[in-house]
């Protein structure tokens, strides 16, 4: 999995998988889950992070594959 943040967008990207994206539910207008053909989770796009107290909460770093 990786962990993507963007302080100038204020977005944490959650990589789970790099298969294709096939359907996104909005858990809510600023949350995005995206799955692949079979209903596995492909990523996970938290917008406004510092806004929904995520940012401080989370410690970023790139982990193996």
């Amino acid at each position: 999995m990786n962990r993507i943040c963007s302080k100038d967008t204020d977005t944490f990207l959650f990589v789970f998988s790099d298969e294709r994206i096939a359907d996104v539910i909005d858990l809510d207008y600023q949350t995005l889950f995206e799955l692949d053909c079979d209903g596995n989770p492909v990523a996970l796009t938290i917008e406004h992070a510092r806004e929904r107290d995520v940012w401080p909460e989370v410690e970023i770093e790139r982990l193996p594959a």
